[in-house]
């Protein structure tokens, strides 16, 4: 017997209602009916909805209980994230107790340079720029020049940061930075990792995640001591 790999739309309100009591079903009929998700049909007309939906209904319905934000609003940043942008709203785990909201690139194909202004709303020559600083890579693709899913966060961080003056020739003391750190992990944790399995595997994820959470966190205690010196009536 084969198994369905959708959701009905009844389907996922009793998976969403726990956390939010308030959703029904024609909740969900306005929000498709607002433009806010797209889940496919089946040929006779029933909604189908995949992981990706589901994702997407609670991500919305997370920024109204918890941000009390109007659609209107929630329509822009759902347009950030399907140009790579996670909300800063959306970057801690939600009321479903389910984990940060991953990047819709994540598990994607690379990004042309081609496509980089539809699809990340960057003109291509800034991701030009960041390329000759080595904070991203232009790499040959099947389809010509691309990033890959993981550069378009530090596109997107690099092109925000200009609002400030700060440009591509001054960030690349993080990339350093950032070069350095993952070396001296690789020297910490190399010889506890270096036999690959499965469950190994997962536990060097699970290290790695607590490492860069620690030493972020001094990072930024170390920073705002700095800014303290220099910023004396302000931090």
């Amino acid at each position: 017997m084969a198994t369905r790999d959708y959701m009905t739309i009844g389907e996922v309100v009793e998976t969403l209602q726990p956390a939010y009591p308030d959703l029904s079903i024609s909740k969900i009929r306005f929000l498709e009916e607002e433009g806010l998700i797209s889940p496919e049909r089946t040929s006779g007309g029933y909604r189908k909805f995949s992981q990706h939906d589901l994702n997407r209904v609670d991500m919305i319905l997370r920024l109204q209980k918890e941000h009390f934000l109007p659609l209107a609003v929630i329509r822009e940043k759902l347009a950030d994230f399907d140009k790579g942008k996670v909300p800063p709203e959306l970057t801690g785990p939600g009321p479903t107790g389910t984990e940060p909201v991953a990047l819709p690139f994540e598990e994607a194909e690379p990004v042309t340079l081609e496509d980089v202004p539809a699809a990340l709303g960057l003109p291509a020559s800034f991701v030009r720029e960041l390329a000759e600083f080595a904070l991203v890579e232009i790499a040959i693709g099947e389809h010509g020049e691309e990033i890959s899913p993981a550069d378009v966060r530090i596109a997107h961080a690099a092109w925000d940061l200009r609002r400030f003056g700060i440009e591509p020739r001054h960030l690349r003391m993080y990339e350093t930075f950032a070069e350095r750190e993952a070396a001296f992990f690789g020297q910490a944790l190399m010889p506890a990792f270096r036999h690959r399995t499965p469950e190994t595997r997962q536990k060097l994820v699970e290290t790695l995640g607590e490492l860069t959470g620690l030493t972020g966190d001094l990072k930024s205690h170390l920073l705002r001591r700095a800014l303290g010196r220099v910023f004396e009536d302000v931090v």
